[in-house]
């Protein structure tokens, strides 16, 4: 619900769009080759497009109409921006040396761009209550931008009466004393027209930092998208989300990781925004800390079917920290997890979801509970034996320390190395995370505990992508 205050605001929208997904400039006052692009577009560099446009493409606008619009529009605006992730090329320019003879220098320059999906629009939202003369000018201004910052940044600028759709991320002006996220150029008032017209080499020539007319505000953004009203509203829903596997063609078991990371980035994808849960990692990057409780992507095979050649039948997300609404809805959306050419034989799968809710109502087959647990994809330890010990106690005792330190379950009475292929499994993530060097030592294991325990049991390295996966017996 719109409140009446808003209602009653008047304001002036240019909304911006790169039908190249690309948005090529540096910020004032940076080196092209600090690699840093100007995000989101300046207020200033805005302002400068528009009298560029009017003394090329539309000199007969008048002055005092031009004056009137871009003095409204001195100021500190709303920018709403789309997801953007910044990118560069690099070239090679020849020096001036370059054409003499036996000289071949050159020099390294970095293009940097911020890469947006080229259907979204940048809205730029000044509360500005112009004159029909003025926004007339203003529009016509707005339509004879050919590009936005260089050259190759093409670019489609239009006047709107409101923001038409809310961008994920809006930046708006603080004050000085609050949090801010950048410092972003804008015009100030009064503006003189001759300010915009100023090149970097008038500036230097004068030896200012900055253009006159120009200032730096403070701005803090905010995530317009998942607000923290909303963020209550999607509260912890299910534990678990099973897919079923389009039958032609079917991965085999042996490729669980593969499975397993496509479909991790595959939700990721579909979420957007970071998600601790999804990925394992917290918002910094680092990864998770704790006792497994982030997102666990398991392949389940055929339940008459064993081995490494078993068709996978059937995918699961579980995740003992359960979902929340936003990343449910995300799982919900996917449909192909495509490999492309990262994995050789791999298909491409058509998934959908086929139930979701606690773990045990969703995978019974491999919550138990039992006494008896065998590996249905082979143990991984997540650290070297020493050169004192030999494999199977190594395992033994991996499995034992992984059972009780991470995942509350009771010391094991036996753990033994049984017979199977375990080599058959892809035991490495998907380049260019790793490759056939990083491959694991693994084994099938068997592991009995004095009394029946209820699972999931998932462990050792790589267990949140498929492997170290236990099913239970009897």
């Amino acid at each position: 619900m719109v409140r009446w205050e808003e209602a009653l605001k008047v304001t002036t929208v240019l909304r911006l769009e790169f039908p190249w997904g690309r948005y090529h400039a540096t910020p004032w006052g940076r080196n092209v080759n600090e690699g840093l692009p100007e995000w989101p577009p300046s207020p200033w560099r805005i302002l400068r497009a528009l009298v560029a446009s009017w003394k090329t493409r539309c000199p007969s606008l008048p002055a005092e109409d031009v004056g009137a619009a871009l003095g409204q529009l001195a100021g500190a605006p709303t920018i709403h921006v789309p997801a953007m992730k910044p990118a560069h090329l690099r070239h090679y320019m020849p020096q001036i040396a370059h054409r003499s003879v036996g000289k071949r220098s050159t020099t390294l320059t970095f293009d940097t761009f911020a890469v947006m999906n080229p259907s979204a629009s940048i809205f730029i939202e000044w509360d500005a209550d112009m004159a029909p003369s003025a926004l007339k000018a203003l529009d016509e201004m707005a339509l004879g931008i050919p590009y936005l910052g260089r050259s190759e940044s093409i670019c489609n600028v239009a006047l709107v009466h409101q923001v038409e759709d809310r961008a994920p991320v809006s930046w708006r002006p603080v004050a000085k004393d609050d949090p801010t996220d950048a410092e972003i150029l804008c015009a100030q008032q009064p503006l003189e027209l001759s300010d915009l017209m100023q090149s970097p080499d008038i500036v230097r020539r004068n030896r200012r930092l900055f253009p006159t007319g120009s200032r730096l505000v403070p701005y803090r953004k905010t995530d317009s998208a998942r607000t923290p009203a909303t963020a209550d509203d999607w509260r912890p829903t299910h534990a678990a989300v099973r897919f079923a596997v389009h039958p032609r063609p079917r991965p085999t078991l042996a490729d669980a990781v593969v499975a397993a990371e496509l479909l991790r980035r595959a939700s990721l994808s579909k979420h957007g925004a970071p998600s601790a849960t999804l990925s394992g990692k917290r918002s910094t990057g680092e990864r998770q800390l704790g006792r497994h409780e982030h997102a666990h992507y398991i392949s389940l095979p055929d339940q008459d079917r064993a081995g490494p050649s078993s068709p996978i039948e059937s995918l699961l997300v579980w995740t003992p920290r359960r979902l929340n609404g936003d990343e449910f809805a995300a799982l919900a959306q996917i449909r192909w997890l495509r490999a492309g050419r990262a994995v050789s034989g791999f298909p491409d799968i058509a998934i959908a979801v086929q139930g979701f809710g606690d773990v045990d109502e969703v995978a019974p087959e491999i919550v138990g509970p039992s006494s008896v647990w065998v590996s249905c994809t082979p143990f991984a330890p997540g650290r070297h034996p020493g050169k004192r010990i030999t494999w199977p106690d190594h395992v033994a005792a991996e499995v034992e320390r992984e059972l009780t330190t991470y995942r509350d379950y009771p010391p094991p009475v036996s753990v033994e190395v049984i017979d199977g292929n375990a080599r058959r499994f892809r035991r490495y993530r998907l380049p260019p995370k790793e490759r056939l060097a990083n491959s694991r030592y693994a084994s099938m294991v068997e592991i009995r505990f004095a009394h029946a325990v209820r699972g999931p049991i998932a462990l050792g390295s790589l267990s949140h992508f498929g492997l170290g996966l236990f099913k239970p017996i009897g």
